[in-house]
């Protein structure tokens, strides 16, 4: 029996039980090629298509190796740059503020610029004002749902270097963090994006465009690539891999291999695939396209 036919035999029973008997597998089984195959034929024809939540969710340190990484990239700029730091639908800011951390730490004698844009104007203020509440969420009022806290109370101590914790127990991003950061509302699906913001170095576009429908995910990519500068990085991550591989493969974006497998195993909120749309595809080298496909890091190329 063929994968597709199997699959469609399977389907047959409930979701659920699919599901579980998917997860009972042992990883020498699920990782094996064919099931990989018939995996991606699950994703593609019963996930991909299922109702698509947006939501304002962010979270401090949610990637440190991705961060990591960046910071390593940071090594070519010469001492006394600027460099210009843009995170795209960036919800209540925790993503571009742990951005800012690390990279400030590793570089302190870069002049670092950030911007961050999100198309909803509360969670902008949000963002602004820097302040969270442990286990709380603080994109209240927001367009989309508020999704998971920023920083959860068990983390507090980890991240005592980014917060000052006020009086009644709220945390507020320190100032070195604050400074030289501006906030703005706006649609990344919209033209204009780039004649508003200007190039830049880096441009963080997370979890943005996986919830969009194909043809609008597409106009915002190309967007967000038209933001970053020759020589620059973009980093794309939560976005439908048949189409970040399809435009970037004829694009002037190279992928980064820095860290790749680690990056792309390291946020555990993407478990789940192939049964949830926001699922991690595990990486296959074995894919033509896998150097594209499972990379979250790309450079410009110069000229």
């Amino acid at each position: 029996m063929s994968t597709i036919n199997f699959a469609d035999a399977v389907f047959q029973t409930p979701r659920r039980v699919c599901h579980s008997i998917w997860d009972g597998l042992p990883g020498a089984i699920t990782q094996t090629r064919a099931m990989r195959r018939l995996g991606r034929f699950i994703y593609r024809r019963f996930t991909r298509h299922t109702v698509r939540n947006q939501s304002h969710y962010t979270q401090f340190m949610r990637n440190p190796p991705l961060l990591d990484v960046l910071a390593r990239l940071l090594s070519a700029y010469q001492i006394g740059s600027t460099v210009k730091l843009a995170s795209i639908g960036c919800s209540t800011g925790a993503e571009l503020y742990s951005a800012m951390y690390v990279l400030r730490r590793a570089r302190p004698d870069l002049t670092i610029l950030a911007t961050g844009v999100d198309i909803s104007s509360e969670v902008v203020k949000a963002a602004e004002r820097g302040i969270y509440c442990p286990d709380q969420p603080a994109a209240i009022n927001g367009l989309y749902q508020e999704g998971r806290p920023e920083v959860f109370r068990e983390d507090i101590n980890a991240l005592r270097d980014v917060f000052e914790v006020q009086h009644g127990g709220t945390l507020r991003v320190q100032d070195w963090l604050r400074k030289d950061t501006i906030w703005f509302t706006a649609d990344a699906t919209e033209g204009g994006l780039a004649a508003t913001l200007g190039p830049h170095n880096i441009v963080l576009a997370n979890n943005v465009m996986g919830p969009m429908d194909d043809p609008l995910a597409e106009v915002c990519l190309r967007n967000v690539m038209n933001l970053v500068e020759p020589g620059g990085y973009l980093v794309v991550d939560g976005i439908d891999l048949d189409l970040k591989t399809r435009v970037l493969a004829t694009s002037d974006f190279k992928p980064v291999l820095l860290g790749q497998e680690e990056l792309w195993s390291a946020d555990g909120s993407k478990d789940g695939w192939p049964w949830v749309r926001w699922g991690r595809e595990p990486l296959d080298r074995t894919e033509p396209t896998w150097e594209l496909r499972y990379s979250i890091i790309f450079q410009r190329t110069q000229g």
